[in-house]
Order: C-alpha cells, then sequence, then structure tokens
C-alpha cells in the first residue's frame, strides 16, 4: 500500500510573515517616533494620516486634533501659515519652506511619494524648529564682532595715535609700515612713499600729515602726471602777473605756497618733467622759490611728501629722473605692501566697506562664507582700490541681505574658481531658507542662460508657469523676461 505524503503546513508560512510585517511596522513606527524631527504623513490629497510626537511638541497640540484634516482647513485655522504639503501636491515636486509659528520660525520639507502609475499616495512633512538655531547664529556672530572689535582696538593701541578707520592693518607688514609713517610725522624731513597702484599711498600721507605738528594747516595734493608739462612749473611755484599769457591778471599763488606751513603731496612723482625736477631739487635744499615771470625769491615752510608706483632707482640710472631729487625725496623711505601680501588685512577691509557701503545705501548686506572664500584668494591686482570697488558693486548691485559667491565680479569668480558650480558652500550663519532662495537663484539665472520664456523654463525645471513668474519676480529677475513671458 503506498505511503501517504503530507502536504506542507501553509499556517505556519502565513503566521511567520504576519509576525515579520508586525515586526517591521513596529520597528518604523520607533523610527518615526523617535525622530527628533516633527513628521506629518499625508494622504495624496495632503490630508494628515499621521503625526509624530515631536510634531505635537512643536506645534503644542495632540495628533489626533490634527489627523483627518486636510492641509487647506488647517491653514483656514491658523494651525499654520503655509503648506509644504500642498505645494508638493501641486508641483509634484520636494517643496521647502519657512514657515512661522507664533515667534518661532519652522523648515518643512515635503517629500511626495508616487506609486507605479506616477500619482501621488503619500507625502511625507519633516519639520525642525530653527528659532534656537538662529539665536545660537546671532550670538556666534555677536561674538565674533566681538572678537574683531577687540582686535581692532588692540592694532589701534599698538599704533597708538591711529583714530581713523580708513587705515585698517592686521598684517606684520602693514603695521610696520604704519608705525614707520607715525615715526616719520614727527619730523619736517622729506618722505617718498612707493608701492604699486591702489595700495594707499595718498592715505598714508594723509595719515603723515594728520599726525604732524602741521595738522592744521593745509595738506595741498598735486598729481603731476594729471598736469601737462607746459603748467606744471606754473602750478607748483605759481607765477606773477603777466608772466604769460593767459595768466590771471593778479598772478597765482603756487602749490608750494598754498601749503605754506603745511604739507605738500606730489603723487606720481616720477611724472615730472626734467625741468620742474631741477626747481624743486632747489627748493628742497634751501626752501626758496622764485614764481614765473618773477624776480623775488621768497621762503616757504612746505614740508615734502612725494609718492609713486614706479622704480624711480631705475629711472635714474636710465637717466629720466634725477639722482640728487631722488636721495633728497628719499630722506625717509616708506613701502607699501600690496594688498596679496597683507593677507590678515583683507577679512576686515572687506567687512569694513561692506559696511561701509551698506550704510550708504541704508540696506543691512554681509558677506556668506563662498563668497568670502573667493575674495580671499583673489590676488587684488588693484589693491586696495579695486577691493573698494567690488565691495561698492556687490552691495549695490545684490538683490539680497547677504551676497553670494554669485553676485561678486566675473573677474574674481574666474580666478578663484575651483569646480564647474557658481555655488555650493554655505556659511553657518544662514538660515536653510536663505541657502534654498540662493540655489534656487542660481537654478533660475542657469535657466534664463539657455531660455528665455516662462514656459520653456517651468517645463525645465518642472514646476507651474506661475510659480516661474513668481519666483523671477523675487529674485529681482523679471526683467530679464521682459516681453518674452
Amino acid at each position: 500500500m503506498p505511503e501517504i505524503k503530507k502536504s506542507p503546513d501553509k499556517t505556519a508560512d502565513v503566521a511567520d510573515q504576519i509576525r515579520l510585517l508586525k515586526e517591521m511596522t513596529r520597528e518604523r513606527d520607533a523610527i518615526i517616533d523617535s525622530s527628533s524631527d516633527g513628521l506629518f504623513v499625508c494622504d495624496g490629497q495632503a490630508t494628515v494620516i499621521r503625526m509624530n510626537p515631536a510634531s505635537e511638541r512643536i506645534h503644542q497640540t495632540k495628533a489626533e486634533a490634527v489627523i483627518g484634516k486636510n492641509m487647506v482647513d488647517l491653514i483656514e485655522e491658523g494651525f499654520i501659515d503655509r503648506s509644504a504639503a500642498l505645494e508638493a501636491v501641486e508641483t509634484k515636486t520636494v517643496v521647502n519652506l519657512l514657515q512661522k509659528k507664533g515667534n518661532r520660525k519652522l523648515i518643512s520639507t515635503a517629500t511626495p511619494v508616487f506609486n507605479d502609475a506616477g500619482e501621488i499616495i503619500r507625502v511625507v512633512v519633516s519639520e525642525q524648529d530653527i528659532t534656537q538655531f538662529e539665536n545660537l547664529q546671532r550670538q556666534l556672530e555677536q561674538e565674533q564682532e566681538i572678537k574683531h572689535q577687540l582686535q581692532h582696538q588692540l592694532v589701534e593701541m599698538q599704533q597708538d595715535v591711529l583714530h581713523t578707520h580708513e587705515i585698517i592693518a592686521r598684517s606684520g607688514n602693514m603695521v610696520k609700515t604704519l608705525e614707520r609713517a607715525l615715526k616719520a610725522s614727527k619730523v619736517d624731513s622729506s618722505i617718498l612713499i612707493t608701492g604699486e597702484s591702489g595700495v594707499g599711498k595718498g592715505v598714508i600721507a594723509n595719515l603723515i600729515h594728520k599726525s604732524s605738528s602741521r595738522a592744521e594747516k593745509p595738506l595741498i595734493r598735486i598729481n603731476c602726471g594729471a598736469i601737462p608739462q607746459t603748467l606744471i612749473e606754473s602750478e607748483l611755484f605759481g607765477y606773477e602777473k603777466g608772466a604769460f599769457t593767459g595768466a590771471q591778471a593778479n598772478g597765482k599763488l603756487g602749490h608750494l605756497e598754498l601749503a605754506d606751513r603745511g604739507t605738500l603731496f606730489l603723487d606720481e612723482i616720477a611724472e615730472l618733467p626734467l625741468p620742474s625736477q631741477v626747481k624743486l631739487l632747489r627748493f628742497l635744499e634751501n626752501g626758496r622759490l622764485t614764481r614765473l615771470g618773477g624776480t623775488q625769491s621768497r621762503f616757504v615752510d612746505s614740508r615734502i611728501i612725494a609718492a609713486t608706483h614706479r622704480d624711480l632707482k631705475k629711472m635714474v640710472e636710465q637717466g629720466t629722473f634725477r639722482h640728487d631729487l631722488f636721495y633728497r625725496l628719499k630722506v625717509i623711505p616708506i613701502t607699501i605692501p600690496p594688498l596679496r601680501d597683507r593677507r590678515e588685512c583683507l577679512l576686515p577691509l572687506l567687512r569694513h566697506y561692506v559696511d561701509t557701503f551698506a550704510r550708504k545705501i541704508g540696506s543691512a548686506k554681509r558677506l556668506s562664507q563662498a563668497a568670502i572664500d573667493a575674495l580671499m584668494a583673489y590676488t587684488y591686482p588693484g589693491n586696495v582700490r579695486e577691493l573698494m570697488n567690488i565691495c561698492e558693486q556687490v552691495v549695490v548691485m545684490s538683490e539680497m541681505e547677504i551676497i553670494d559667491r554669485q553676485d561678486l565680479p566675473r573677474d574674481v569668480i574666474a580666478q578663484t574658481q575651483e569646480s564647474g558650480e557658481d555655488w555650493g558652500s554655505w556659511p553657518p550663519q544662514m538660515t536653510l531658507n536663505q541657502v534654498l532662495d540662493s540655489v534656487e537663484r542660481a537654478f533660475l539665472r542657469e535657466a534664463l542662460k539657455t531660455h528665455k520664456k516662462q514656459s520653456r523654463i517651468a517645463k525645465t525645471l518642472g514646476i507651474s508657469q506661475p510659480t516661474v513668474a513668481r519666483r523671477m519676480k523675487k529674485y529681482g529677475l523679471s526683467a530679464a523676461l521682459a516681453g518674452n513671458g
């Protein structure tokens, strides 16, 4: 008689599967409920079907009071001011929002979940209370500002008599330059200031004058390269009436006489023609001058500070500048280092001029860390003058409070480019909403390079045309689409 085989026990397999499913459900529930971030789960129509304990704490309400309600109703009730879930359902994309809840700020991120047919079946919303984070960031910024102030006060103490914000020195070579300038201000010896264009030779000359015993008398400045050679002598030494055709009827005082008992700053001294160099040398030797067309010499007590970005020693060797005048001017030589050799000065200078120009336009502005990194890596061929121009440009032209890397001039970005992106490194003081705004603006700018119609941009970015219009207006990009909507 054949043996009867028993069929497998299918009941046991089903029981194992049910037990496994329950364990997975408990594990999922434990993860959701233990999350420090608030979590909402909505259905495909943005109706709440789950709310974890963190969200209960954030909103100070029980899940039972919210579950089963649609986000539209919750907005009308004042539970929230905007719904990331609703916008995610509308756009079928991940949505990030900054929301207000009383005196607190929340960051909400809604992520849609799709079925095989491409329909939204769930929307998962995570929430973070960033109020404390922002308070900590403000506290950190205040502490950093105190640190900068203390550093600035320390430098002022070292320099003793510096009472101006025009000169910012953090690097050792610049501090030494200022100390040398201050020492030179105590005597009446001639000074020759050298350095590249834009390093601040005029600022140092002003510091020397203001720190000297001549501070109450005028500082007269003359740019030797900006005056025609035929007029330079009359500008320097003056002229008597009738000295030449077109001369003023009563004659004219020269800059040397105007600076009597004060200081004459001869900028771009290398451009002074040889005949005028001879007369200036005579004045430096005895302090006397004779006006053009005159016969009587007169004593003038004018202290001379000269400046140039050219190599005067080389010009002496070439015969284009008098060696005796060179040494008469170079009694006290002062060389100002270029900005690329004053790395410690860069960040204080950037912050100072951003704040200065922001106050002028009446708008709060600050640099992101990405912008700071790019500006710190730039070589500044135009030195402090170029740095000032960059700061003024970005303050005036930037659309948001935080000046980001893509707001910088093309020369700066091109020189400091490390990757194909113009964004991606964010400062700790930026909120998530500010970061998202910056990224969104960058995306729209990139889209504008390829598409000139809102409809094409909307299709490319996967958003609606009205959303494109709103975002373009928000970031001041609407003008680029004028007539192309």
